[in-house]
């Protein structure tokens, strides 16, 4: 198996709407309309900026998200 296999493998994953972790990225694309893919990219760098700050945001929105 070769790099680039497993970067399409990758890169085919996170296009799919499916939970990941808590499904908050897939929840907000799709009532927003945006790419599941950019919004995914988009958590990640939030959490590597500021961790402590991301993941509360991450797993509070995981929380009342899915209620509304």
């Amino acid at each position: 198996m070769s790099s680039l296999d497993s970067l399409h493998g990758y890169l085919s994953r996170m296009k799919r709407p499916e939970r990941v972790v808590c499904g908050v990225a897939a929840i907000m694309a799709d009532k927003f309309n945006w790419s599941c893919l950019w919004t995914r990219s988009t958590w990640v760098l939030i959490v590597l900026m500021n961790p402590a700050i991301g993941l509360l945001l991450y797993f509070v929105l995981a929380l009342a998200l899915p209620k509304r």
